[in-house]
Protein backbone atom coordinates (compact mmCIF):
# COMPACT_ATOMS: atom_id res chain seq x y z
CA UNK A 1 0.00 0.00 0.00
CA UNK A 2 0.93 3.45 -0.66
CA UNK A 3 2.41 5.62 2.07
CA UNK A 4 0.16 8.77 2.20
CA UNK A 5 1.96 10.46 5.46
CA UNK A 6 3.41 13.03 3.45
CA UNK A 7 1.89 14.32 0.20
CA UNK A 8 3.72 17.15 -0.32
CA UNK A 9 4.83 17.13 -3.97
CA UNK A 10 1.82 15.53 -5.37
CA UNK A 11 1.96 17.68 -8.44
CA UNK A 12 5.29 17.17 -9.21
CA UNK A 13 5.30 13.28 -8.89
CA UNK A 14 1.87 13.09 -11.06
CA UNK A 15 3.35 15.61 -13.26
CA UNK A 16 6.58 13.27 -14.01
CA UNK A 17 4.88 10.42 -14.06
CA UNK A 18 2.41 11.26 -16.56
CA UNK A 19 5.23 12.22 -19.39
CA UNK A 20 6.61 8.45 -18.74
CA UNK A 21 5.84 5.63 -20.90
CA UNK A 22 4.61 4.09 -17.70
CA UNK A 23 2.35 6.98 -16.93
CA UNK A 24 0.98 7.09 -20.32
CA UNK A 25 0.13 3.40 -19.91
CA UNK A 26 -1.62 3.28 -16.61
CA UNK A 27 -3.75 6.80 -17.50
CA UNK A 28 -4.66 5.17 -21.05
CA UNK A 29 -5.05 1.50 -19.74
CA UNK A 30 -7.51 2.80 -16.58
CA UNK A 31 -10.06 4.13 -20.07
CA UNK A 32 -10.83 0.42 -19.91
CA UNK A 33 -12.08 0.03 -16.13
CA UNK A 34 -14.90 2.28 -16.74
CA UNK A 35 -17.56 0.30 -15.30
CA UNK A 36 -14.98 -0.97 -12.23
CA UNK A 37 -16.05 1.04 -8.85
CA UNK A 38 -13.59 2.47 -6.37
CA UNK A 39 -13.02 0.64 -3.04
CA UNK A 40 -15.27 1.87 -0.42
CA UNK A 41 -11.41 2.15 1.70
CA UNK A 42 -9.75 4.45 -0.91
CA UNK A 43 -12.72 6.76 -1.32
CA UNK A 44 -12.61 7.26 2.59
CA UNK A 45 -8.61 7.52 2.10
CA UNK A 46 -8.73 10.35 -0.81
CA UNK A 47 -11.73 12.49 1.74
CA UNK A 48 -9.53 11.89 4.70
CA UNK A 49 -6.85 13.30 2.75
CA UNK A 50 -8.46 16.41 1.17
CA UNK A 51 -9.94 17.38 4.27
CA UNK A 52 -6.60 17.52 6.02
CA UNK A 53 -4.55 19.41 3.46
CA UNK A 54 -5.10 22.73 3.71
CA UNK A 55 -4.95 23.50 -0.04
CA UNK A 56 -7.00 20.62 -1.22
CA UNK A 57 -9.41 21.29 1.83
CA UNK A 58 -9.64 25.25 0.36
CA UNK A 59 -9.84 24.27 -3.52
CA UNK A 60 -13.13 22.00 -2.30
CA UNK A 61 -14.16 24.71 -0.28
CA UNK A 62 -13.87 27.54 -3.42
CA UNK A 63 -15.74 24.90 -5.66
CA UNK A 64 -18.73 24.49 -3.06
CA UNK A 65 -18.80 28.47 -2.51
CA UNK A 66 -18.83 28.78 -6.56
CA UNK A 67 -21.82 26.03 -6.99
CA UNK A 68 -23.48 27.83 -4.52
CA UNK A 69 -23.28 30.72 -6.00
CA UNK A 70 -24.06 29.76 -9.40
CA UNK A 71 -27.12 28.53 -7.98
CA UNK A 72 -28.16 31.27 -5.62
CA UNK A 73 -27.57 33.70 -8.80
CA UNK A 74 -28.94 31.82 -11.58
CA UNK A 75 -25.70 31.98 -13.91
CA UNK A 76 -25.28 29.89 -17.26
CA UNK A 77 -21.62 28.79 -17.78
CA UNK A 78 -21.89 31.12 -20.89
CA UNK A 79 -22.74 34.25 -18.81
CA UNK A 80 -19.71 36.50 -18.17
CA UNK A 81 -19.66 36.47 -14.25
CA UNK A 82 -19.70 32.82 -14.16
CA UNK A 83 -16.37 32.97 -16.59
CA UNK A 84 -14.97 35.61 -14.22
CA UNK A 85 -15.97 33.61 -11.14
CA UNK A 86 -15.20 30.17 -12.01
CA UNK A 87 -12.22 29.02 -9.71
CA UNK A 88 -10.81 26.77 -12.61
CA UNK A 89 -7.43 26.46 -10.60
CA UNK A 90 -9.54 25.08 -7.61
CA UNK A 91 -10.93 22.35 -9.92
CA UNK A 92 -8.04 21.50 -11.18
CA UNK A 93 -6.71 20.66 -8.24
CA UNK A 94 -8.86 18.47 -7.23
CA UNK A 95 -9.03 16.58 -10.24
CA UNK A 96 -5.48 16.22 -10.48
CA UNK A 97 -5.00 15.18 -6.45
CA UNK A 98 -7.25 12.51 -7.61
CA UNK A 99 -5.58 11.30 -10.60
CA UNK A 100 -2.43 11.45 -8.12
CA UNK A 101 -4.01 9.59 -5.89
CA UNK A 102 -5.10 6.55 -8.59
CA UNK A 103 -1.07 6.65 -9.36
CA UNK A 104 0.22 6.39 -6.06
CA UNK A 105 -2.62 3.79 -5.08
CA UNK A 106 -2.20 2.06 -8.72
CA UNK A 107 -6.05 1.72 -8.58
CA UNK A 108 -7.07 0.32 -12.13
CA UNK A 109 -10.33 2.23 -12.77
CA UNK A 110 -11.71 4.91 -15.11
CA UNK A 111 -10.30 8.25 -14.04
CA UNK A 112 -13.68 9.87 -13.53
CA UNK A 113 -14.64 7.36 -10.68
CA UNK A 114 -12.60 8.51 -8.16
CA UNK A 115 -13.79 11.88 -8.09
CA UNK A 116 -16.95 10.32 -6.59
CA UNK A 117 -14.55 11.33 -3.74
CA UNK A 118 -15.07 14.88 -3.98
CA UNK A 119 -18.57 14.75 -3.34
CA UNK A 120 -18.45 12.72 -0.22
CA UNK A 121 -16.55 15.62 0.54
CA UNK A 122 -18.65 17.77 -0.19
CA UNK A 123 -21.71 15.89 1.72
CA UNK A 124 -18.82 15.64 4.73
CA UNK A 125 -18.86 20.00 4.23
CA UNK A 126 -22.41 20.56 4.18
CA UNK A 127 -23.22 18.36 6.94
CA UNK A 128 -25.24 15.28 5.11
CA UNK A 129 -22.39 12.82 6.77
CA UNK A 130 -20.33 13.63 9.68
CA UNK A 131 -17.80 11.03 9.11
CA UNK A 132 -16.81 8.19 6.37
CA UNK A 133 -15.91 5.63 9.50
CA UNK A 134 -19.57 5.04 10.55
CA UNK A 135 -22.08 2.56 9.74
CA UNK A 136 -24.41 5.48 8.96
CA UNK A 137 -22.38 6.39 6.28
CA UNK A 138 -21.87 3.49 4.68
CA UNK A 139 -25.13 2.99 4.33
CA UNK A 140 -25.38 6.67 2.77
CA UNK A 141 -22.47 5.79 0.44
CA UNK A 142 -24.34 2.54 -0.54
CA UNK A 143 -27.61 4.61 -0.86
CA UNK A 144 -26.27 7.16 -3.02
CA UNK A 145 -23.12 6.50 -4.74
CA UNK A 146 -23.20 2.63 -5.25
CA UNK A 147 -22.88 2.76 -8.64
CA UNK A 148 -19.76 3.81 -7.87
CA UNK A 149 -18.08 2.11 -5.21
CA UNK A 150 -17.54 -1.39 -3.99
CA UNK A 151 -17.45 -2.44 -0.39
CA UNK A 152 -15.34 -5.57 0.82
CA UNK A 153 -16.77 -8.65 -0.60
CA UNK A 154 -17.80 -7.54 -3.59
CA UNK A 155 -16.65 -7.46 -6.75
CA UNK A 156 -15.10 -4.13 -8.29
Amino acid sequence: MADFEDITGWREELAAFEKTEEGRAFFAGNKRYRSRKVPYENLVQVVELIHADEELHAALKKTLWFAQYVEEHDLEAYDEEYQELHPIDAYDTIIFFGRWYLMKSRIQVDNNRIFVATRLATDLEEGRLTSLRTEQARDFIKENYTLYVSFPGEEA
